[in-house]
């Protein structure tokens, strides 16, 4: 297959990896993989980040720095409350940015939120209440956004959700799940009410299950994302429970994208 130049940052994730995770981190390929992802957990590991850039990984992304109990909990919550939770975040945030890291993702339960305006407008109202904490801290709030789409939300309703959060620092996190989508799909179709607002791309699979990302899935995709101009990050996240899993999937991730050449501009 005749090589691509690839502008995008590739990262993998540890959001679905092994509890031992620092095994693995010395066998992640850091010319193929320069930034990793980490659930909101690690948050409690000291010097986490120094873990990770002695392996030659930035951290660019934080999935979940809240308790996801607590982030899908903020509809109809006493005003004192969600002050608090504000607070938390905003401490949350500081930390992250001096990682340095520029995203976090946050599952608020948008898909239950965007058929109900009250829901809607409550969550609308805690993200612009974020806003110079996010401003400040010099990060962007990526709201996951899950391809294919369960019903009964909509891509056009997170469209619309993005639109009235107003605020430039608020993007998506289009979390595509291959092996969901029907063969015949239109990927640039699937995309097309992202593709201005898509800050990161993750693949989420589970090998453990017989699923795994072949040649021709990522050929395709990254031919969507070129058509798209999207440059940002491209995020790998397999779903694998021990750490001598983790490190052959990397492996064979990073045999994979060696048939693209990689190159130009990182992602943030």
């Amino acid at each position: 297959m005749k090589k691509k130049k690839l502008a995008n940052k590739l990262g993998i994730s540890y959001v679905y990896g092994p509890e031992d995770w620092e095994a693995t981190l010395e066998h992640i390929d850091p010319n193929v993989f320069s930034g990793a992802e980490i659930p909101g957990e690690f948050l409690d590991v000291k010097n986490v980040s120094d873990e990770f850039k002695a392996a030659g990984l930035d951290i660019i992304n934080v999935k979940e720095p809240l308790p996801l109990p607590l982030a899908r909990s903020i509809y109809g919550q006493d005003k004192r409350i969600v002050d608090k939770i504000k607070k938390q975040l905003g401490q949350l945030l500081k930390m992250i940015s001096g990682f340095p890291c520029g995203n976090v993702s946050i599952d608020f339960g948008i898909d239950l939120a965007v058929t109900n305006t009250e829901k809607k407008d409550s969550l609308i109202g805690f993200i612009k209440g974020m806003t110079p904490a996010l401003h400040k801290e010099k990060i962007c709030l990526c709201i996951p956004s899950r391809i294919p789409m369960p019903p009964p939300a909509t891509p056009e309703n997170y469209f619309t959700f993005m639109k009235e959060a107003m605020y430039g620092g608020v993007r998506f996190s289009v979390d595509i799940y291959p092996h969901e989508i029907q063969k015949t799909a239109n990927l640039e179709e699937l995309l097309r009410w992202y593709r201005f607002d898509m800050n990161m791309v993750r693949f989420t699979y589970e090998p453990e299950a017989g699923n795994i990302l072949v040649e021709k899935i990522i050929e395709n995709w990254l031919e969507a994302f070129e058509k798209l101009s999207y440059r940002g990050p491209i995020i790998f996240c397999p779903k694998i429970s021990t750490s001598a899993h983790f490190t052959r999937e990397c492996n064979r991730l990073s045999e994979l994208m060696n048939n693209f050449a990689t190159g130009g501009p990182e992602g943030k």
